[in-house]
């Protein structure tokens, strides 16, 4: 993921927990959730809270349907 150009504008940094932060700017949410949830676990939504809700909720309607 460290190496993907995912905006021109993007910003990314490794932080010295080993962590890989990403800052990307985006207008529409729909496709960034679905790359978000690609990489299932090995990724958090730190901000906006917006975008953090929308990923917290497709992954519980998604854990919902194996329930």
């Amino acid at each position: 993921m460290s190496a993907e150009q995912w905006h021109p504008r993007q910003k990314s940094r490794f932080e010295k927990d080993g962590s890989f932060l990403l800052e990307i700017p985006y207008a529409d949410s729909r496709e960034l959730v679905m790359d978000i949830l690609r990489h299932g676990a090995d990724v958090e939504v730190l901000s906006p809270a917006a975008l953090r809700r929308e990923v917290v909720a497709a992954l519980h309607a998604a854990a919902a349907r194996y329930q």
